[in-house]
């Protein structure tokens, strides 16, 4: 019953690192402690340093998923962050101008998606700029996170009242119906056809057949140290086309990191268009010192 002694954390600490890159701080040893008992009891072992080599065994895959899962495992919600989802949508009126929009379709990436809200959200503004059908324009969502047991509940679609909180009941009364269970609430199951979910970790590339034009990687970063951010980043940076939109989490600062993107304004960014009569891009390699921190 006891906490991870300061050993212990740091080694628990360590294998967390070089797997997710998440950073886990000090102060938060009781809380991974808490996470690690329940992993313990629940695979019969009796100390910390049993199940970790437990877990680092290649035959117990499935253990060292279900640790993962414990230690990630987060619920969010629709329409989180109004200006993001304010800036989506100019940014989609600004497509639905393209002449080529129709053919070339839209490929969007939530990153770190969670529950699937945030995907769900995506789908509920495209709907609202495209119309029925999206207008004919072929549309994909991609929705990835580390958590194997969380995109279970994705792939559901169905949300606790929790969820909705920041969801005006019109759009909630067009998009949802009630569930079996207790304050259930199904997201529309039409809209749902255009997204998947699917297992990946940010520490590794995306292998995609074609690059994305919209990819969000929100509140996951704040987990990360600054090598693994560049590393997300570098990552994100290679599975985009030139002109594409990234967002980032608000608390999420840029500052001192190193990528490829131009900034925009607070957590907003895009790939650079090639230059081509110079044969390189103009982005700089960090956020501007003068856009200030993202707050």
């Amino acid at each position: 019953d006891r906490d991870l002694t300061k050993d212990e954390f740091q080694r628990y600490h360590d294998l967390i690192y070089s797997i997710a890159g998440i950073h886990y701080p000090s102060l938060k040893l009781e809380l991974l402690s808490n996470r690690i008992r329940k992993r313990i009891r629940a695979t019969s072992e009796n100390s910390y340093d049993a199940y970790l080599r437990r877990i680092g065994l290649s035959t117990e895959s499935a253990e060292l998923q279900a640790f993962l899962d414990s230690i990630t495992t987060n619920e969010t919600y629709f329409f989180r962050c109004q200006r993001h989802w304010d800036h989506f949508r100019k940014w989609l009126e600004e497509q639905k101008r393209d002449p080529d929009i129709g053919r070339r379709g839209l490929r969007i990436w939530s990153a770190a998606a969670s529950n699937g809200a945030e995907a769900c959200t995506m789908l509920i503004v495209l709907h609202q700029v495209f119309g029925d059908n999206f207008g004919g324009i072929p549309i994909e969502i991609l929705g990835t996170d580390l958590c194997s047991e969380i995109l279970e509940e994705a792939r559901t679609a169905t949300f606790r009242p929790y969820a909705l909180a920041q969801t005006p009941p019109d759009v909630v009364k067009a998009y949802f119906k009630p569930a079996e269970g207790k304050d259930l609430f199904a997201f529309d199951r039409t809209l749902l056809r255009s997204v998947r979910f699917e297992q990946h970790n940010l520490m590794q590339r995306l292998k995609v057949p074609q690059p994305f034009d919209a990819v969000f990687v929100r509140n996951v970063m704040i987990y990360f140290d600054q090598a693994s951010r560049e590393r997300v980043l570098k990552h994100t940076f290679d599975v985009m086309r030139p002109g594409g939109l990234l967002l980032v989490g608000e608390s999420e600062s840029l500052l001192s990191v190193k990528h490829g993107f131009e900034y925009q304004k607070p957590s907003v960014f895009t790939k650079p268009v090639p230059d081509l009569s110079h044969g390189k891009t103009s982005a700089p390699a960090t956020t501007p010192k003068s856009a200030g921190p993202i707050t």
